[in-house]
């Protein structure tokens, strides 16, 4: 019988902290300081991503029209 109480106690354990954590994650993703911080990532990585992305070379027109690889 102690036995079946173990397991009674450990799954209403298991199941208050499931419920806990998935309402913690709720308000966490709605906070205020992770919207920041998720723009503030996005541009971090949008400024890495430019950065070591090859140079792009645009064609140019030159006088007479035809086009050139701009130096």
């Amino acid at each position: 019988m102690p036995d079946l109480w173990f397991v009674a106690g450990l799954a209403m354990g298991v199941a208050v902290t499931g419920f806990t954590a998935i309402g913690s994650f709720a308000r966490g993703s709605d906070s205020v300081r992770r919207t920041s911080w998720a723009t503030e990532h996005s541009a971090r990585k949008h400024a890495y991503l430019i950065a070591r992305s090859p140079a792009r070379v645009v064609p140019q027109p030159t006088a007479d029209g035809a086009l050139t690889k701009a130096s």
